[in-house]
């Protein structure tokens, strides 16, 4: 079987870390596929749900192993910070940096790629390396399938030629795909997101009341939750929220729900609690300012739950044609309040007809055999080149 590297910045937890693992899982079945990330990952990782630990290689750990000067000063650094984290957190130093630690870790980069038939990114196109992995790839005539993960930015495509050396984009969504069209050369799909707890999602009863909503993500800044937190402090509605995830506000937003009634902030929580809690919503609230999906927005839909969202990522194009049109301005409070106010007029038959419309369009387009098998194509003619 031929070799596919699989390359990205993969960590513990998100939407990345499970779409990779779901895109080498996928791809395995016909390939011998390995993983190199340029971020520290612990066993916790949610890659791990779908490939075996020995398929993913560690970009620090590869230069640990395979240099000694990077190896001793990385041991330095540690026992200097009082093994505050996992020793290869160290290994790109300060005194690294300034003595080849870039250089190094571009060379095991292209030995990585020397050893493979194709290239897959999973990645921003922001993020580090990627400029030179395409490059290298394109150098060495190895093509690269790129899988953005983030909405794409005008300012991202500013100055960056090597786009155009990129084999083949995949796309969530025909609005990302337009924010490259002034590449000279942009050859791409339109491959959206499928749930990954689809079986579970599927068997879940419709929903016929609008009482609990559900919101899910980082509490970061572009995740829009702190927004969506005030917008329920300030307002009285006869609704509850709950609202899973971490970040850099939850403790700040946590101390302040403690007074609210109607909202409760879980923290993170795994995919098993997380259903439990699906069971329980009426409707998924997506409040972001940017996104490339989200993973979320395909899972209320598998759920037959009401989405109540930001015109962000695809989610306009999955809901096109459907009832479930409940969209909001997350900088405009008095939009949110409309959309919300509007949805608890509905009887219980509008609100599970329009719920199993939502899941009848996941069946129809988003299945994980469906998103599988677009992969396994999109690889395949790509090696056929």
């Amino acid at each position: 079987m031929k070799n596919l590297l699989v390359f990205g910045p993969i960590g513990d937890f998100g939407g990345r870390e499970l779409e990779t693992g779901f895109i080498a899982s996928s791809l395995s079945d016909d390939y011998n596929v390995t993983i190199l990330t340029t971020n520290y990952l612990t066993h916790k990782s949610q890659v791990f749900d779908f490939v075996k630990e020995s398929d993913v290689k560690i970009l620090n750990q590869l230069i640990y192993n395979r240099n000694i000067w990077f190896k001793i000063i990385t041991y330095i650094a540690y026992l200097k910070s009082f093994r505050k984290k996992p020793i290869l957190s160290y290994v790109s130093n300060k005194l690294a940096k300034k003595t080849g630690y870039r250089n190094y870790a571009i060379k095991q980069i292209e030995q990585e790629i020397d050893n493979n038939e194709a290239i897959v990114v999973c990645a921003q196109i922001t993020s580090n390396y990627i400029d030179h992995i395409v490059n290298y790839a394109y150098k060495k005539q190895i093509p690269v399938f790129f899988r953005t993960s983030n909405t794409i930015k005008v300012e991202d495509v500013f100055k960056k030629n090597w786009l155009n050396k990129v084999t083949l984009f995949a796309h969530h969504s025909f609005s990302n795909a337009e924010r490259l069209s002034s590449l000279k050369t942009h050859n791409y799909k339109i491959i959206d997101q499928c749930t990954f707890k689809e079986d579970e999602l599927l068997s879940l009863k419709p929903s016929k009341a609008f009482k609990n909503v559900l919101c899910i993500g980082r509490f970061s800044d572009e995740k829009g939750i702190k927004e969506l937190f005030n917008f329920f402090a300030n307002h009285v509605l006869n609704l509850n929220i709950k609202i899973i995830g971490d970040g850099k506000y939850f403790n700040e937003l946590k101390s302040r729900s403690e007074s609210i009634k109607n909202v409760e902030l879980l923290g993170f929580l795994n995919q098993t609690e997380i259903l439990k809690h699906f069971e329980r919503a009426d409707a998924i609230i997506i409040p972001s300012f940017e996104e490339s999906g989200p993973l979320v927005g395909l899972e209320a839909m598998a759920a037959a739950k009401l989405v109540v969202s930001t015109k962000v990522g695809a989610m306009e194009e999955r809901l096109k044609g459907l009832e479930n049109q409940f969209w909001f301005n997350i900088n405009s409070p008095e939009t949110l309040e409309k959309v919300l106010q509007f949805i608890l007029k509905l009887n219980s038959e509008t609100i599970e007809k329009i719920a199993l419309e939502n899941r009848r369009r996941y069946v129809e387009k988003y299945k994980m055999t469906m998103i599988k098998s677009q992969y396994k194509n999109a690889i395949f003619k790509l090696l056929q080149k």
